[in-house]
C-alpha cells in the first residue's frame, strides 16, 4: 500500500467518525424531540440530578434538560444555515461582480470587505442584535454581516483566477455575454472552493448564535436554545455541574461535526495521486 494510499485512509478516518456522530446525534434528538415537552415544568423537582426519567437532569425551573438540548438543536443548526446561505450568496455575488467588472467596482467592494474584516464577527453580529433590541431577525442580519465579507474575498480570488484561463478568454472573445461566461465557467469552481468556507462559517455561526444567546440578544425565553441555557445555568453550576455542560457540550460537538465534514469534502477534491 502506497503512502498515498494510507494518507486517504487516515484522512477518512476523522470524517467517519464525524459522520456517526452526526447520525448518532440526530437519532438522539428525534427520539426525545417525539417523547419530551421542552417547556414543561415541575417547581417540585429543580436541580434534579440524572435519573432514568431525566437522563441530564432538570433545570431550576423543573424543565428536562435533554429536552430543552435536543430541541434548541434544529434552531441552532437552522438559524446557522440560514445565515451561512445568506452570507455565501451575497459574498460569491459580490465577488463575482468585483472580479468582472473592473478595477474600480473591484477596489469599492474590497474596501468595503475590509472595513467590516476590521472587526471581529462576533462584535459586529453583537453591536447589530444589540441595538435592533434582540431576536431572530436582528441576529439573522448581524451573523451574516460578519460572515460575507470572508465569501468575497474567497470567490474574487478564485474567479480572477478562473477567468483568464484559455477556454474563458475564448469565450469572452467569442462575444458571449458575462452572465453566461460567469455562470458556466466562472461560478461552478467558486462554489466547489466556497464549501469548506461555508462548512467553517457554519460553525461559526453556531457560536454566534450561542453567544448572542447567552447574553440575552438571541431567541426570547423559554424558546430552547443552547447558549441562553448555558447563561440560565451559571448561578447554579456548583448544584447542577451536568446540566450546565450539556449545552456546552452540544454547541462543541455540533461544530466540530460540521468543521470536520466540510474539510473531508474538501480533501475528496484534492486527493494526493497515487
Amino acid at each position: 500500500m502506497t503512502a498515498a494510499a494510507n494518507s486517504a485512509i487516515a484522512a477518512k478516518r476523522p470524517a467517519r467518525t464525524a459522520a456517526i456522530l452526526a447520525c448518532g446525534l440526530l437519532v438522539v434528538a428525534a427520539l426525545a424531540a417525539l417523547s419530551l415537552d421542552p417547556l414543561s415544568q415541575d417547581l417540585m423537582n429543580t436541580l434534579e440530578p440524572p435519573s432514568l426519567a431525566h437522563p441530564l437532569g432538570t433545570d431550576h425551573l423543573g424543565r428536562d434538560v435533554l429536552a430543552r438540548v435536543v430541541h434548541a438543536a434544529p434552531r441552532s443548526l437552522g438559524i446557522a444555515l440560514v445565515c451561512v446561505t445568506g452570507a455565501a450568496g451575497l459574498g460569491i455575488a459580490l465577488g463575482l461582480v468585483a472580479a468582472y467588472a473592473g478595477r474600480l467596482v473591484d477596489i469599492c467592494i474590497m474596501r468595503l470587505c475590509d472595513l467590516l474584516l476590521a472587526l471581529p464577527g462576533i462584535l459586529l453580529a453583537l453591536l447589530l442584535a444589540g441595538f435592533l433590541g434582540g431576536g431572530i431577525i436582528p441576529m439573522l442580519i448581524g451573523i451574516k454581516l460578519a460572515l460575507w465579507p470572508q465569501f468575497t474575498r474567497m470567490s474574487r480570488s478564485v474567479a480572477l483566477g478562473v477567468l483568464n484561463e484559455p477556454h474563458v478568454e475564448a469565450a469572452r472573445l467569442a462575444g458571449f455575454p458575462a452572465r453566461t461566461i460567469l455562470l458556466r465557467h466562472v461560478l461552478p469552481p467558486v462554489l466547489r472552493q466556497t464549501m469548506i468556507l461555508a462548512s467553517l462559517g457554519t460553525g461559526a455561526a453556531v457560536m454566534s448564535i450561542s453567544a448572542l444567546g447567552f447574553l440575552g440578544l438571541g431567541l426570547k425565553p423559554p424558546t430552547p436554545e443552547w447558549g441562553a441555557m448555558t447563561s440560565e445555568l451559571i448561578p447554579y453550576l456548583a448544584d447542577a455541574p451536568v446540566q450546565m455542560a450539556a449545552p456546552c457540550i452540544a454547541i462543541f460537538l455540533t461544530v466540530l461535526t460540521v468543521s470536520v465534514l466540510g474539510e473531508f469534502v474538501l480533501s475528496r477534491r484534492t486527493r494526493l495521486p497515487a
